[in-house]
């Protein structure tokens, strides 16, 4: 695939330019799932928790809804950005390990490139929070500072002086920004009210957004190892960092079933148990890595999970809200 070429007349110089094939390839759009499913899901948990829990009747801003995917997908692209550049730089990402799909590794687009597209991205993710924070009004303070806490952790999960995926804190950090407040902001951009039941209610899909994390760290044990940097899972080993795997994934089951229990998810949330054959065979490819020799595939397997299960979380949503009287 090779760039394309620009011919600059007032330098006499040519600046290669990336097919847009490659600067799509660059936003890892595979990946869009972890950042979708918790933007919709905190919408509907907010719309299906009207009237109860201190959350107040409102009226569903459909708008705001499609900014707020919109500004999420944007800082989830940013990250992934930031992460290529700054994995490339460190020389973690080299061509002889995973790292080697990282467009710089493979030559396909250049530093600077990546740099003006994590800019733009950044700045698609400001103008939408920006966006919602007028939208909101004199409630928009809470999303203000979960929008800079976004924007300061998609660029420190990698970039130094934090760098938190080197420093083992990658899963904490996946977590809260992938999971509990990515939901509970899609959440406060429609009920525009601090309470604490989203937060308990995003732990099932928090579990399964940090096994993604934590899957691919068990599949870069060997190239992680020799970079010097410091993962859950180089801290564990490989068996044991198998078993945690496991744990994420039986904890989501739970924790979804604890929670239609509680009241606080409806019972049509149970939709996901529907994805427990598919836990089973996921399952069983984590137990089959043996480093070096890894499914190449196997992060695009645990991501598809992810995205299993939060579907059919999101129809167990859609089903309650149809269902219920309001």
């Amino acid at each position: 695939m090779e760039p394309r070429r620009l011919a600059d007349g007032a330098q006499g110089v040519s600046v290669a330019l990336p097919a847009p094939r490659v600067w799509l390839l660059a936003l890892r759009p595979f990946s869009f799932t972890a950042s979708i499913v918790p933007a919709v899901f905190g919408g509907l948990l907010a719309i299906a928790l009207r009237g109860r829990f201190g959350v107040p009747q409102f009226h569903v801003d459909l708008v705001a809804f499609a900014v707020t995917i919109v500004g999420c997908v944007a800082i989830h692209a940013a990250s992934n950005l930031v992460n290529d550049f700054f994995d490339h730089r460190s020389g973690v990402d080299q061509p002889d390990n995973f790292g080697a799909v990282n467009v710089l590794v493979r030559k396909l687009m250049d530093p600077v490139h990546v740099s003006i597209e994590a800019a733009a991205a950044f700045g698609v993710a400001a103008l939408c929070g920006a966006f919602l924070a007028v939208r909101a009004g004199d409630a928009k303070w809470p999303l203000v500072g979960l929008i800079v806490f976004g924007a300061l952790s998609a660029y420190f999960y990698t970039a130094p002086p934090f760098s938190l995926k080197n420093r083992g804190i990658g899963d904490v950090q996946v977590m809260l920004s992938f999971a509990l407040l990515m939901i509970f902001g899609a959440f406060y951009v429609q009920a525009h009210a601090l309470v604490w039941v989203p937060l308990l209610d995003a732990l099932p899909i928090g579990m399964l957004v940090v096994d993604i994390l934590h899957v691919n760290n068990l599949r870069d044990l060997p190239a992680d190892r020799a970079a010097g940097i410091t993962t859950v899972a180089i801290a564990l080993g490989e068996s044991r960092a198998k078993l945690v795997h496991d744990a994420y994934v039986v904890a989501a089951f739970a924790l979804t079933v604890a929670l239609v229990v509680f009241g606080s998810l409806p019972v049509w949330t149970l939709l996901v148990l529907l994805s427990f054959p598919a836990a089973i065979k996921l399952g069983r490819a984590v137990d089959a890595i043996r480093a070096p020799d890894v499914d190449p595939l196997i992060v695009v397997k645990t991501a598809r999970f992810h995205a299993l299960f939060g579907a059919l979380m999101i129809a167990g949503l859609l089903v309650a809200i149809a269902t219920t009287p309001r």
